[in-house]
């Protein structure tokens, strides 16, 4: 391992800590998303944050004062980090180690600080006494879908995991042969049923709780996976030697020549395939509708593209079995 650290290069460490930033800040991010935009509503859209809301609700009941969704948020975390540790494997408790050590933390200091209180009570319409609003409810939903799904698909990019549910996902997997989607959605689900039938008078509440659910999921699915995405590209042209001189001059993509056949009239013909990052796509069109609008041209979307240009090939190692 102390061979490993002390043969990393600049970029390896560049590496190291870019990735580890990022898990940081997008842990902070749902932290701040769930204590400022969910807190002062009883806005329960699942996760570890929506159990402390409903237990904070009961609680409140005998003790106005006492503040208990950062204790439950840090017991339930913490639990389930053993668990995963037992039942997923190291592997899987490394991954999420950072994240399990700074929400909770970032969960206290949103939550006691009063700047951070008062801009909770100011979002909610609830500083000063007032009374919230639907458009007060709606606007807290959404802008916090947004920011937690932002932040859990920045530490997804880090390489990190948020823990919490996605602990009991693994575990379901691994042992019932559940898919991770299936099991996200059903306990975030239970959480959200449960918060709408047990927080007195929140049923619009809960409504914009599950608004706030499929927005997160939507921000997780665009930023995650659609940084991601590749486009592979197959090309039947004339031209076809033109357009791979582009993609390598300009692209900076190498093209696969592919020998081919015509079903028709059986001639021989050249299939150029060229692989190339979302961001690329438009150039590649417009050039190739531009050099031979007679092309036969078919884009096919990738979401992992290993191998020089794209991202290094990792070897993935299997847990032992006890």
């Amino acid at each position: 391992m102390w061979t490993k650290i002390k043969n990393m290069s600049k970029k390896d460490w560049f590496n190291f800590f870019m990735k580890h930033f990022l898990v940081l800040i997008g842990t902070a991010l749902v932290a701040f998303a769930s204590t400022i935009f969910f807190t002062e509503l009883n806005i329960v859209a699942g996760g570890l944050y929506g159990v402390g809301l409903i237990v904070q609700y009961f609680v409140a009941l005998a003790n106005p004062n006492f503040q208990s969704i950062d204790i439950v948020v840090l017991i339930l975390t913490w639990l389930l980090w053993l668990v995963g540790l037992i039942f997923v494997g190291k592997s899987f408790a490394l991954k999420t180690l950072l994240s399990s050590i700074v929400y909770p933390l970032f969960v206290s200091l949103f939550l006691r600080v009063q700047y951070f209180t008062e801009l909770s009570e100011l979002v909610a319409g609830t500083l000063n006494g007032g009374i919230p609003t639907v458009g007060n409810i709606m606007l807290c939903g959404v802008f916090g879908g947004v920011l937690t799904g932002s932040g859990v698909a920045l530490t997804f990019l880090g390489g990190g995991s948020s823990g919490g549910v996605d602990v009991i996902c693994f575990v379901v997997e691994k042992y019932l042969h559940i898919k991770q989607s299936i099991t996200s959605f059903v306990v975030d689900a239970t959480i959200i049923v449960l918060g709408m039938t047990l927080i007195r008078d929140n049923f619009i509440s809960g409504l914009c709780g599950i608004i706030s659910a499929f927005i997160c999921a939507a921000m997780i699915e665009y930023i995650y996976i659609g940084s991601q995405t590749s486009y592979q590209v197959d090309i039947i042209s004339d031209k076809w030697e033109e357009i791979s001189k582009y993609a390598q001059d300009e692209l900076q993509r190498g093209a696969t020549i592919i020998p081919a056949k015509g079903g028709y009239q059986q001639e021989d013909r050249v299939i150029l395939r060229i692989v190339f990052h979302k961001s690329q796509f438009q150039k590649i069109k417009n050039f190739i509708a531009k050099t031979d609008p007679k092309a036969f041209v078919t884009y096919t979307q990738t979401n992992a593209v290993f191998g020089e240009g794209f991202k290094k090939v990792h070897i993935v190692k299997k847990e032992k079995k006890k």
